[in-house]
């Protein structure tokens, strides 16, 4: 009986954690196809190294509903590549270490290409594997901001 209560105590615990990922991740939508985007470019060649399709389909996902919300005209095209990926759980390319919550580690490289000028744009990211929800995931809304403010 005992075991039994203890049991469910833990099972309780665990939905309660995981649910808000779970509600979160099917309440978001996807970008509308429909609009009218600037040019879009994932060059994957230039990819340091295999770097596993989510990334980029959750980067572009996540640049289309930023643009519908706030749309920069000036803004023509969007180039963008991936570098320094690793990735904690399988121990690629990085010395081994024990971590409690393994992460994604990657460095986001953008080019914008506006009307009167082009900027180039790094951000280095440590996104826990357990949180990265492809392809609702907001961490790279940081970057995108600064590219849409331009």
């Amino acid at each position: 009986m005992q075991r039994s209560v203890t049991l469910s105590i833990i099972l309780t615990f665990f939905l309660l954690i995981f649910a808000p990922f779970i509600l979160t991740g099917c309440s978001k939508p996807l970008a509308n196809n429909n609009f009218p985007y600037p040019k879009i470019a994932y060059i994957s060649a230039k990819d340091s190294n295999i770097i596993p399709s989510n990334f980029a389909e959750t980067f572009i996902n996540r640049f289309k509903i930023l643009f519908e919300k706030m749309p920069n005209p000036n803004l023509k095209e969007l180039r963008f590549y991936f570098s320094d990926y690793a990735n904690d759980a399988t121990e690629d390319f990085r010395i081994p270490s024990f971590n409690f919550t393994p992460s994604y580690h990657l460095r986001l490289n953008a080019q914008a290409v506006y009307h009167t000028h082009t900027q180039n744009f790094t951000q280095s990211y440590s996104i826990p594997i357990a949180t990265f929800n492809p392809p609702y995931t907001q961490d790279f809304d940081g970057i995108l901001y600064k590219i849409l403010e331009q």
